[in-house]
Order: C-alpha cells, then sequence, then structure tokens
C-alpha cells in the first residue's frame, strides 16, 4: 500500500448553482479559482493536463495507490487509484483522475477530470468530474456537476445533478433537480425517485435488468421499476412507466405504465392506451 499525501484547497462558501465558486481557501490561506469543466482548453490546474514542461515552475503532483485496505489523507494527487477498501480523509483532487474499485469513501469532496468507480462509493461532499462512470452503488451527500454521467447501477444524490449527457441503467434518486442536455433513464432495480428533471430530450424507458438486477431483486424483491416526479420538462419528452404531477414540453409521448397528472404541450401530445394523463393542455391556447 502506497499512500502519498498532498494539500487540497477546501471550499468555505455555499454552493452557487451557477457552478462559479471563487470561495476556495487553502491551509495557506490563499485564494483558488476552480477550473471550469467548460472551458475548451484542457490546460487547466485540476483537470487532465500534464504539467507544461516549459514553465519556469514545475510542480510534480503526487499520485495515490491503494491495494487492500486502508486509510489516506485527502488533498492534490495526480492520479488516483484504488482496489479494495479504502477512507479519504478530507476533500481529494485527482488532476489526472480517479479510478476506484471495491468500497471507497472520501470524506469530503471529490474534484477529478475523470471519475471511475467500480463497486461502491461514498462522497461526503460535492462530485465534480468531466466524465463520470458509476458501476456499483454510489452515494453523492452533495451536488454532482459533470460533462458526461453515465451509470449501471444505483446512484443516491443529495444534491442537484448538473451535466450535457445523463445515461442511467438502473436507479436514481435525488432530491434536487436533475439538469442536463440529454437524459436518458433506463430504469431497472427499483424506483427513481426525481424531484425535477429539465433538458432538451428526456427519454425514460423500462429495461429488463442489468448486471446488478441479481442483487436487487434480493434486497428489495418487491421494488417496482418505474420513475416518481414532480415535475419533468424537455422539448422533447418520451416517458414509459413514469408517475409525475406536470410533464411539460413540446413533443410528449406518453407511454406504458404512466400516470401524469397534468401534460402541458406546445407541438403534439400522444398517450399510449395503457398510460393516464389526466389533463391535457396545449400551451399558447
Amino acid at each position: 500500500m502506497e499512500t502519498k499525501s498532498g494539500n487540497h484547497p477546501g471550499r468555505n462558501s455555499a454552493s452557487d448553482k451557477s457552478g462559479n465558486h471563487s470561495g476556495w481557501n487553502s491551509a495557506s490561506g490563499k485564494q483558488g479559482i476552480r477550473p471550469s469543466r467548460n472551458s475548451a482548453s484542457n490546460n487547466q490546474p485540476g483537470w487532465s493536463s500534464a504539467p507544461d514542461k516549459g514553465s519556469e515552475f514545475k510542480t510534480e503532483l503526487p499520485n495515490m495507490t491503494m491495494s487492500g485496505w486502508g486509510k489516506a489523507a485527502g488533498g492534490e494527487y495526480g492520479n488516483v487509484q484504488i482496489d479494495g477498501v479504502t477512507k479519504v480523509a478530507g476533500h481529494l483532487s485527482a488532476a489526472y483522475g480517479m479510478r476506484a474499485s471495491g468500497v471507497t469513501h472520501v470524506y469530503g469532496n471529490v474534484y477529478a477530470p475523470e471519475l471511475r468507480c467500480e463497486g461502491k462509493l461514498t462522497v461526503d461532499g460535492d462530485a465534480i468530474a468531466r466524465n463520470l462512470y458509476l458501476d456499483g452503488l454510489c452515494k453523492i451527500a452533495g451536488r454532482i456537476e459533470s460533462d458526461s454521467v453515465k451509470l449501471d447501477g444505483v446512484l443516491v444524490a443529495g444534491g442537484d445533478i448538473e451535466a450535457e449527457t445523463f445515461i442511467s441503467r438502473g436507479s436514481v434518486k435525488t432530491d434536487g433537480l436533475l439538469n442536463a442536455g440529454t437524459v436518458e433513464l433506463g430504469l431497472a432495480h427499483k424506483t427513481s425517485k426525481v424531484r425535477e428533471i429539465g433538458g432538451e430530450t428526456v427519454i425514460v424507458r423500462r429495461l429488463d435488468g442489468s448486471k446488478w438486477g441479481w442483487l436487487w431483486n434480493w434486497v428489495v424483491p418487491e421494488a417496482e421499476s418505474r420513475l416518481d416526479a414532480e415535475l419533468i420538462e424537455g422539448d422533447i419528452v418520451r416517458l414509459e412507466y413514469t408517475h409525475a404531477a406536470v410533464v411539460r414540453g413540446g413533443q410528449i409521448v406518453i407511454g406504458k405504465g404512466c400516470k401524469i397528472g397534468k401534460a402541458e404541450y406546445k407541438t403534439s401530445l400522444t398517450v399510449h392506451p395503457e398510460g393516464v394523463v389526466e389533463k391535457g393542455e396545449k400551451l399558447g391556447e
């Protein structure tokens, strides 16, 4: 087991939903700015860019490699690779990427250009990653901010989920907002619950299951694969096995197993014979 610690800037300010945070304070009291995930440049501190060889001041970040069972200090690292059972005390920044296999618990925020998790991941703060791949059970106490989120398993988030693309196969639960350009929810295992969903394209469909289906059927044998939401809004909305108070969009397709209180549409509303819409209203009339 090899661990090398670094000092990662901690964040003391409250979260701004815009994603722009300037309240980062390092142990020395110096302020820094979180690199934008939408920046066209990859040469940003804290992302996957390699140090500039031509720079007058060169900074070599230590790597974190954990195997078996162990504990590690939070901080700034280059690559983070975890296999086994690991607890990380404090915020964790992986400048070049993080891969966790097994059971990982981070007692703080996680920042990485790419985060891959197989098994169980628990983050007591926010998860900020350009690309997020979750395979198994993931619990994020705070918010999730990413360009691309791909899930096969179960995701539980305490805050909002913001991404350009969100594709899941399994179950998603959050009391906040799921906001992405493209949202594709493949329902499996058990009920997904999302307070509000917003996107350009929102597609919800029931799947036969995934490789984790045997586990969830054993844990919760009576679980129903469906989505519960208060509001779903998008330019194109196609739903199956969804219970929602309000669905609003341009083109709306209400499929089998849906129970919708009110559907507000601009262009078209199509309802499956085995779907229920209590009230349909064309916007602009």
